[in-house]
């Protein structure tokens, strides 16, 4: 196989991350733009018994497998692309950067999860304010940026993949 053909293992790898990045990052822009301004008009109260409902409820499942899913099929990916051979900055360079991003959610999760976690027990109004404020900043605001430009950058990964060089290039 010539070093410039990406193996099949490493095109599935790039295209299952992509897909499962997607759904992260889709899922951080709709919370941003389409719930984020319906929430901050409804209230931290209102937040907090949804949030128990579907955060602390189904999403406590799968919102951890589509982040940890995502960055380990990327790390893969990398891996195995490196192995093939493929030197080509167009695919190394956004290849690493996605993984470095989904990365930094990844520890950006480690100060929104347990924003997020403490939302089981009852807590007063206040808290659940800066509650409600704290996962928007950690677990919304920067780590949707950071899971959403690892998508971004996982798409032209995976465009550069599929992108045929000239002949005498």
């Amino acid at each position: 196989m010539s070093p410039t053909v990406p193996h099949a293992r490493t095109r599935l790898l790039l295209i299952a991350a992509t897909f499962l990045a997607g759904i992260l990052a889709g899922t951080a822009v709709d919370r941003v733009i389409v719930g984020g301004p319906a929430w901050h008009e409804l209230g931290a109260a209102a937040w907090l018994e949804y949030s128990r409902r579907a955060d602390l409820g189904a999403g406590l499942v799968v919102y951890p497998i589509e982040a940890i899913g995502a960055a380990l099929l990327t790390i893969a990916a990398a891996v195995s692309n490196y192995f093939d051979g493929n030197r080509r900055w167009a695919t190394v360079l956004p290849l690493y950067c996605a993984a470095a991003l989904l990365i930094v959610g990844l520890l950006l999760t480690i100060k929104a999860a347990p924003v997020m976690l403490s939302l089981a027990v009852p807590q007063s109004a206040g808290a659940v304010q800066q509650a409600f404020d704290g996962f928007f900043l950690w677990g919304l605001y920067l780590r949707g940026t950071a899971d959403t430009l690892a998508f971004a950058a996982l798409v032209c990964a995976l465009a550069s993949l599929y992108r045929v060089e000239p002949s005498g290039a």
